[in-house]
């Protein structure tokens, strides 16, 4: 079975597992685990920030991107498919008690959307939400948010008093892909998120990057969530590794999408396209899932729903892995 369902599913190497094992470490909570704290300098400093602060999820760290720029009531701009809204169990609304207003087609606000949005703020109507937030997300389902969509987004929200977050769970693939420093993603937000846990491999964690002081901010937030760790330098060594020996293999997986998307694009029923690490397929309408079940039953597992199918590429998934999958994808195709 090849297994493309997420970038989650990467496992760690050997050399992790050793990095790991060998860890020294502290009690993080007393700040004294000097593993981790190599690897939150480490991240600041890939990512052009004052600091940040290592947490056991990536849902933890958009959390606290939240929790620190808003209070309760204020208004969070964002896609309506943004992990955010969609794959955080409505967290926005039951820890910080925000009010998301949401748009929908590209995963950037155009100017004239931004305009009618912030028009009621400035006319003082005090029936309407205060917009505290602003939330952009890159990649989003692999697809690559232009540099310059970001910078006009953030310099609008920064004119306004709106703060910005970065969703980056995946930013070292949109780095890669747009062959751009990691700190120039994150460039002009006051809060970047970022994950060692997908196609980097690590086992557990993200991290929240920012000012000194959101962070700080961030540090507080994670003990009040449950998310103080003790010895965690064994799992941040791992991320530690992950940042130094697996960024610059992801352009591996980008190669195998779009090697995966050119010879299944065409099938019968299927329109695929390639995203940094992900192949999505295009279905007849509703048969997404049944397409996916297909997929299983020929040795290819993905996710699928509505009239689309997710696969990922990963660490594990080699030149030959998508041979047999393209091979398997055409058998599938062919009953359906």
């Amino acid at each position: 079975m090849i297994d493309l369902r997420s970038d989650t599913l990467t496992a760690p190497t050997a050399r992790m597992r050793e990095a790991m094992a060998g860890a020294e470490v502290g009690d993080d909570v007393f700040a004294e685990d000097p593993t981790v704290r190599e690897l939150e300098e480490e991240v600041a400093g890939l990512l052009g920030t004052e600091a940040a602060v290592y947490v056991p999820s990536g849902h933890m760290a958009n959390q606290l991107g939240l929790f620190v720029a808003s209070r309760s009531g204020e208004e969070v701009w964002a896609h309506e498919n943004h992990h955010l809204i969609g794959d955080e169990q409505g967290a926005a609304a039951v820890l910080s008690r925000v009010l998301p207003r949401l748009y929908s087609g590209d995963p950037w606000p155009s100017d004239a959307l931004l305009e009618s949005w912030i028009a009621g703020a400035r006319e003082g109507d005090v029936h309407r939400a205060e917009p505290a937030l602003l939330w952009l997300e890159n990649t989003f389902s692999g697809r690559v948010v232009p540099l310059a969509e970001q910078d006009r987004a953030t310099s609008f929200a920064r004119a306004h008093g709106m703060r910005t977050h970065l969703d980056g769970a995946r930013l070292w693939n949109a780095a890669i892909a747009l062959e751009a420093a990691p700190s120039r993603v994150a460039q002009g937000f006051d809060s970047v998120s970022v994950c060692f846990s997908k196609g980097l491999g690590a086992p557990v964690g993200s991290a929240l990057a920012g000012d000194a002081r959101t962070v700080l901010r961030a540090r507080r937030g994670r003990k009040l969530l449950g998310g103080g760790m003790r010895q965690a330098g064994i799992v941040a060594a791992g991320a530690l590794h992950a940042l130094r020996h697996h960024r610059e293999r992801l352009a591996e997986d980008h190669a195998h999408a779009e090697d995966l998307a050119a010879r299944i694009d065409g099938l019968p029923g299927i329109s695929a396209t390639a995203r940094t690490n992900m192949v999505l397929v295009s279905t007849p309408e509703g048969l997404g899932a049944a397409y996916a079940e297909a997929f299983a039953r020929h040795g290819v597992r993905a996710l699928g729903g509505g009239d689309r199918v997710r696969m990922v590429l990963r660490q594990e998934i080699r030149s030959e892995d998508v041979d047999a999958a393209a091979l398997a994808i055409e058998k599938a195709s062919a009953d359906l």
